[in-house]
């Protein structure tokens, strides 16, 4: 005879989520202790040195730090935050509702740190600053490269002088809004490396901030929404570690897209400044922009559909049958109109016009050569290797794009608004619902398919994750950011012992490509299965407009 029923409520477990969350926080405090041990520690193959000064703080002797040491530690890091930030969802998945405000105090005290400790992993920050430095000395970053300004300065700039191998004879990659940005910061560092670098970090810490306090009060009334927000966003330990503590500029142009998203209704002109700044920092990041052009392709869709006979449905209501919405009734009305798009794009074009003109006509001619470049853990540079012509490179990319997306965008968009079809993975009905997975599914293929990708090119897919509905992407980018990361420990070039550098580089050739292809074909198939299920793409809770 069974218990009876108090009993079996007693013995069920009052807080199924309570070891998930002990496990993924611990996780998450042990990969950030871990990144912040690392930059304290002072110069290494991890860790460019900034000279004197502070901050941020460094404890660094004469002698640079192994590279043995900071590439265990660092490892144990990245497994650390891929295995917290998974854990994390868990705990979400099974009902953890952590306090929003404990969480964003939490995230920004994290952040803080971070900032107030050199950055690692990368030396990107120190060409951040040398491009800043010449483009605020009159000079154009586009046309000369650090090398030869700093020759012809007599090497006498020492912030120029700082750029690591291999950028010091590259000119600038990036948009002309990083690059005004940059030399504004310049202005404010003057000749001082260790000054400049700080600024920026600050940059990039507010720009995440903004971003974590934005979803804070875009997603308020949404419990499980707010959750998943602070798990992907806000204590995510692969955006904190290899975005901020990397100093990226990757997190500033993912933090203003995300606003675009949440603005794109209410206030559609500062969204259209948000997503002009994104686009002129990195273009990759004008698929935000792609996904609010379908959203009002939908909306005005839907909006035909009524006027032709359909019934009306409110903004930010479902259908009124008790069975739940049908695979064949339109999703509400999205309210998103060609005067929220004008004005959009009257705010975009604010921005990127004066920042072209100011920047002249080649300043992508350096990111057309990159074009051409492959990184090791890609899926492209066995291809390469083998004897995949490299002028034929991006065509190839394209044709793969093209498959992907024709896969993706039945799946994640729901099929076409018009025709009524059944809703995508995004959380409700408003335009951030609607935009956010196309702007998944064109990142998607931006990062999958695309022949040179970094572990911190991640964090154009962190900010409209965060609006979809949970789903088997939040833990598959989790394992593919994971095992990127772990791919380009310890980061720099030089400094690394042979023992280091034969583990990291055969690494990132024989198991990168590897993990590459299978994130591919498990995403290809994700996909498919969702097309053959409509029932489990349905959202689990709506984010509104």
């Amino acid at each position: 005879m069974g218990p009876a029923r108090g009993e079996a409520v007693t013995a069920a477990p009052a807080r199924p989520w309570a070891r998930w969350a002990a496990g993924g926080g611990a996780c998450t405090a042990l990969a950030l202790l871990a990144w912040v041990v690392v930059a304290v520690l002072g110069p290494s193959a991890a860790v460019p040195g900034l000279g004197p000064g502070w901050p941020p703080l460094s404890l660094g002797g004469p002698e640079p730090v192994p590279s043995e040491l900071v590439s265990s530690v660092l490892a144990v890091a990245v497994v650390a935050a891929t295995a917290g930030a998974w854990l994390l969802l868990s705990a979400v998945a099974r009902g953890w509702r952590p306090d929003p405000r404990r969480v964003l105090l939490l995230g920004a005290g994290a952040a803080a740190v971070l900032v107030l400790v050199p950055p690692v992993g990368s030396a990107d920050h120190l060409s951040y600053a040398a491009y800043g430095r010449i483009a605020a000395l009159g000079a154009d970053p586009y046309v000369v490269a650090p090398e030869d300004f700093r020759t012809a300065a007599g090497g006498l700039d020492p912030v120029v002088s700082a750029v690591r191998a291999p950028w010091e004879d590259t000119v600038s990659v990036y948009g002309p809004v990083a690059t005004a940005l940059l030399a504004g910061i310049s202005l404010l560092g003057q000749e001082s490396v260790v000054r400049s670098v700080w600024c920026w970090q600050l940059v990039v810490a507010g720009a995440w901030f903004a971003a974590a306090a934005g979803l804070h009060v875009a997603l308020r009334g949404r419990p499980a929404a707010r959750a998943r927000a602070g798990v992907l966003w806000t204590l995510n330990p692969l955006l904190l570690g290899v975005g901020v503590a990397g100093a990226h500029l990757d997190v500033v142009a993912g933090a203003a897209a995300l606003g675009c998203l949440l603005l794109a209704r209410a206030r559609p002109l500062l969204a259209g400044l948000l997503l002009g700044a994104a686009v002129g920092m990195k273009l990759p990041y004008g698929a935000v922009g792609a996904g609010l052009l379908w959203a009002w392709w939908r909306s005005s869709a839907l909006s035909r559909g009524r006027s032709a006979g359909g019934a009306p449905v409110s903004p930010g209501r479902s259908s009124p049958s008790a069975a739940g919405p049908s695979p064949r009734t339109p999703p509400a009305g999205l309210g998103f109109g060609a005067r929220h798009v004008l004005r959009g794009l009257a705010g975009a074009l604010l921005v990127l016009v004066p920042a072209h003109v100011w920047a002249g006509s080649h300043v992508y001619d350096q990111t057309r050569q990159a074009g051409r470049y492959v990184s090791l853990a890609t899926l492209w540079r066995p291809l390469v290797e083998a004897g995949y012509p490299r002028e034929l490179l991006l065509h190839g990319v394209l044709l793969l794009g093209a498959v992907l997306l024709a896969v993706w965008w039945p799946a994640l968009l729901g099929g076409g608004a018009a025709r009524g079809a059944r809703p995508g993975l995004g959380a409700g009905s408003g335009v951030p619902a609607v935009a956010a997975p196309a702007a998944v599914a064109l990142g998607l293929v931006y990062l999958l398919a695309g022949p040179y990708v970094l572990p911190w090119y991640d964090v154009l897919l962190w900010g409209p994750l965060v609006l979809l509905a949970p789903s088997w992407l939040d833990r598959l980018l989790v394992l593919r950011a994971g095992v990127l990361a772990l791919a380009y420990v310890p980061g720099l070039v030089e400094g690394m012992s042979p023992a280091v550098e034969a583990l990291t580089l055969g690494f990132r050739r024989e198991v990168g490509p590897w993990a590459a292809a299978a994130v591919l074909a498990a995403a290809v198939v994700g996909a498919l299965l969702m097309r053959r299920s409509p029932r489990a793409a349905a959202p689990r809770e709506a984010l509104g407009g």
